[in-house]
């Protein structure tokens, strides 16, 4: 034991700082130029190191004097979480700029290819002067080293971290495998934890900024605290897997999430802008964290819980590590490259003993695995017992039940029938009332034409039997007819008024034509919607049945509704039954009609209908019915489709037209999609397949 304690004062005291005269001067926000940084008053610290706290703004000189030469020498500073770092000399004239870095700036504006900060000496220059800022902790463990030392310095520095970063990819890679065999959240956890951990490692000594955002000085900037966020964050929540704290802990289980929560408002207030107080606030939030699982720990490992020994000893050296670390920069132990690592050392160890942890625990779940097996294994033969003794019994009560449910079959038949003729009834009731009100509106419009044809032709036969008269009376003059004659025959036809008597007999003439083809209109539509042959697949047009349908609805809409028609022209005709299409297009129309009269509208708005087809693929087409009515609700749009339901008044439907939809499209292989808000209008989507199946055709 005393040998290793040797070997450790041994190791430090090789590696301890040289001693050079450091005075510095810390200062407010307030400006400083350049001229007056030699005049500040500065404090010299008589260690070597000087340190401050974050959010520091802080004037260093530097007395190298007591060197007798600084030819081939370098001042190194190892510490690399500093934002701004401004190296000046006095060149004779005054105090000048000599070097800018930090991680406020990028990577590839540094001299050396160093993780910590390297500044070229003058053999000329004996005092330099820095300003230095940062919004982490400012700790200046100031060293002169010849050019050959340095590189071994550095060489050392890359070798252990490379260690280090060894080992935590080893442990994430075997901890990723063990995942994968067992699929144990708790590994999920931890290699989330080792990856979090090490970039913590990687940020703290300078790594992230020489490989990962050599271009970026913002992310150098923020992420010692982002990273030092999230490896709290996922340490929390392998802490609560591992120990197991919802059921054995919750209250524990509930102040870690709390300090998750804490974590997430810091990295909120990181990249708010201010990152000195993100700093402080990590920092704290993590000894919260870290004391809350130390007493969980202990409470359970009292509790006889193995795995809480594991964590207790893995996590006891990795704190006593951080204290280690942070000892060194309030210079109450020696600043050293040992005690710079001690958190590398601490961390391998850590995350070594929580790995075998993981394993031991693994082996604890399997012990009790197989325990539970041998109980489930006692408690079914013992069941397996009881139901044998029981079979006899239910063998019995399942012959008499089977009896009773015989005949509740029996009854429940005759009920079913009874329901089926039911529903045929209504269906046809439904097919009716539908005909009754198809019936009603084709003899309405077919009326309107012929009443204006019957009107007009008695005003037709007066006017031609004037026509008659003109004419005999034309035809009763001599053939060698005198000059009084003709007189006598212009005055007769001025009496008739000649030229007003045409333009009323075409007037006539021609409001006779338009209701005979107002007539065939309606006559052709009735039969393109009636096709009696809608038992058997045909090849029909859709922006036909539509029109079709739209015919016989015209005494419902009138010039109340406007109608808008977006058909597609270029609209292939598909195979379907169209009689039964027309049916559905019919009950749809229907409701959107009734839709929009009991809607009341505001001033400048309209009742609308739009009828709308277009090619979807080459497999289906689709027709959207689109009313602006009084629309539906969530609770209308679940039973729409049930047979039976109904929003409109009693006597005013029977609540099969929708159910009776659903099932003409659901035989066409269609689908049906419906788009609708209380008080804004209904949107029916209906998708047909082009082609229909074989057994159809």
């Amino acid at each position: 034991m005393k040998r290793i304690f040797l070997f450790l004062f041994l190791l430090a005291a090789q590696f301890a700082f040289a001693q050079m005269q450091l005075a510095t001067h810390e200062i407010g926000p307030e400006n400083i130029t350049t001229d007056k940084i030699a005049y500040l008053p500065y404090e010299t610290v008589p260690s070597g190191v000087a340190n401050f706290d974050n959010g520091s703004r802080v004037f260093l000189r530097i007395d190298l004097s007591e060197y007798s030469s600084v030819d081939d020498k370098v001042l190194f500073l190892s510490y690399a979480l500093l934002d701004t770092i401004r190296l000046y000399y006095d060149n004779g004239n005054g105090i000048s700029l000599q070097q800018e870095t930090g991680q406020a700036f990028e990577f590839d504006k540094r001299k050396y290819e160093a993780s910590d900060f390297v500044f070229q000496l003058d053999p000329d220059v004996r005092e330099y002067y820095f300003e230095i800022s940062s919004n982490k902790p400012v700790v200046l463990p100031f060293q002169v080293l010849e050019k050959d030392k340095l590189n071994g310095t550095l060489s050392n520095n890359d070798f252990f971290f490379g260690l280090y970063l060894g080992i935590i990819i080893v442990m994430f890679l075997y901890n990723l495998v063990i995942y994968f065999l067992t699929r144990d959240r708790s590994y999920l956890f931890y290699i989330l934890y080792l990856l979090t951990l090490g970039l913590a490692q990687a940020a703290l000594f300078g790594y992230t900024d020489r490989f990962l955002f050599r271009s970026w000085p913002y992310f150098n900037k923020v992420f010692t605290v982002l990273s030092g966020a999230l490896v709290g964050i996922a340490s929390i929540f392998f802490i609560s897997n591992f120990l197991r704290l919802r059921t054995k802990a919750p209250l524990f289980r509930t102040l870690l999430y709390g300090i998750v929560v804490l974590d997430i408002i810091g990295i909120t207030i990181l990249f708010s802008g201010y990152e000195a107080f993100a700093y402080k606030m990590v920092n704290m939030v993590a000894l919260s964290g870290s004391i809350i699982a130390i007493i969980a720990a202990v409470k359970l490992a009292q509790g006889g819980y193995k795995p809480a020994n594991f964590f207790l000893i893995a996590w006891s050296v990795f704190l006593v590590s951080v204290v280690i670390f942070a000892l060194k920069d309030f210079d109450i132990i020696p600043y050293n490259p040992l005690f710079r690592r001690s958190m590398l050392f601490g961390s391998s160890i850590e995350v070594v003993l929580l790995s075998v942890a993981l394993a031991d625990r693994i082996n604890q779940l399997r012990r009790e695995k197989e325990y539970s097996q041998a109980r489930a294994l006692e408690m079914a033969r013992e069941n397996e017992r009881i139901i044998k003794e029981q079979n006899v019994e239910l063998e019995k009560r399942v012959e008499a039940r089977t009896m009773e449910l015989q005949e509740a079959n029996e009854e429940l038949q005759v009920t079913l029938d009874n329901l089926k003729e039911t529903q045929t009834q209504l269906v046809d009731a439904e097919k009716m009332a539908s005909l009754g009100q198809l019936t009603a509106g084709i003899a309405h419009e077919i009326n309107n034409p012929i009443n204006f044809i019957t009107s007009n032709i008695k005003p037709l036969k007066l006017d031609l039997s004037e026509v008659y008269e003109i004419i005999e009376r034309l035809e009763n003059l001599p053939e060698e007819a005198s000059a009084d004659d003709i007189k006598q025959a212009k005055a007769a036809l001025e009496e008739f008024d000649y030229d007003f008597l045409k333009e009323e007999i075409e007037s006539l003439v021609s409001g006779i034509s338009d209701g005979a083809i107002r007539t065939s209109e309606i006559v052709l539509g009735l039969r393109n919607f009636s096709r009696l042959d809608e038992d058997v697949v045909k090849l029909a047009n859709l922006n036909e049945g539509l029109e079709s349908t739209m015919i016989l609805l015209r005494n419902k809409t009138k010039d109340l509704i406007e109608i808008k028609k977006e058909f597609d022209p270029n609209l292939r005709d598909i195979e379907c039954f169209p009689g039964k299409l027309n049916q559905a297009f019919m009950n749809i129309l229907n409701n959107s009609i009734y839709a929009v009269n009991a809607k009341h509208y505001e001033e400048g708005e309209k009742p609308t209908l739009t009828l709308k087809t277009r090619l979807v693929d080459e497999e289906f087409v689709a027709v959207h019915l689109i009313d602006n009515g009084i629309g539906m609700d969530e609770e209308t749009k679940k039973k729409l489709y049930e047979p039976f339901f109904t929003t409109k008044e009693v006597g005013e439907g029977t609540g099969l037209g929708m159910s009776i939809v659903f099932k003409i499209i659901e035989k066409h292989g269609g689908r049906i999609e419906l788009n609708s808000e209380a008080g804004k209008g209904t949107e029916f989507i209906l998708f047909l397949p082009m082609r229909q199946p074989s057994e159809f055709a």
